[in-house]
């Protein structure tokens, strides 16, 4: 087998259904806390007004929509890991400090904003067939039913959002953790603890005093 084959397959074991499964937990968890109760009670109101108000047409359109959404969010997981460990290495080897660790930089400039997200082109022709879904979903619809869709769709952008922090958090954390396996006596976290603390608490983790 190739080192390509071996890398691909090791990516996609490490990266696989356990842990996207630990994103949507991770994702619920912040639900039951109501962080995404707004959103989740507007897609709940919205796929149950949707499955009486569509036709079988538009209701196919409403699953395949969904079915793309639900890959936009396991490759925003698996791209956030990566970038959280390329992130937390770049910080130990470098004097770089990104108060975000970098993910604004190397995640959300990448797959959530144009024109970075082009060169992910499945991911992005992901994002074209997402939004073509949408638009025939809309159109010839009511004012109530496009309140609905677009309660859907918003919900569906948190979810792929949040699975793109969670992953490069956890990323980022691994990049520690190999750190301190490989070089335990360089002490990598008490390094890194400045960096970290702001990380954490610019992606929401952790809060100040203040804001508590």
């Amino acid at each position: 087998m190739s080192t390509r084959k071996v890398l691909k397959e090791m990516l996609e074991n490490c990266l696989g259904a356990a842990y996207q499964q630990e994103i949507r937990n991770r994702y619920q968890r912040n639900v039951e806390k109501d962080v995404y109760g707004v959103e989740e009670r507007e897609y709940d109101a919205g796929i149950a007004e949707l499955t009486i108000l569509f036709s079988q047409e538009k209701k196919a359109q409403l699953a395949e929509y969904e079915k793309t959404c639900s890959s936009l969010r396991e490759y925003a997981a698996r791209y956030g890991f990566l970038a959280g460990i390329y992130c937390g290495f770049k910080q130990y080897f470098t004097s770089a400090h990104e108060a975000d660790g970098g993910f604004t930089k190397y995640v959300c400039d990448e797959i959530h904003r144009m024109p970075k997200m082009k060169r992910h082109r499945e991911y992005y022709a992901d994002i074209e067939r997402r939004n073509s879904l949408a638009e025939a979903m809309e159109t010839g619809s009511t004012k109530k039913t496009q309140y609905h869709i677009v309660s859907v769709e918003c919900a569906w952008d948190q979810r792929s959002y949040s699975a793109s922090i969670d992953g490069f958090y956890l990323g980022y954390h691994a990049a520690v953790a190999i750190l301190e396996e490989i070089e335990p006596y360089s002490f990598p976290t008490l390094k890194l603890e400045r960096n970290i603390l702001c990380m954490e608490h610019r992606l929401g983790y952790i809060k100040t005093h203040e804001t508590r």
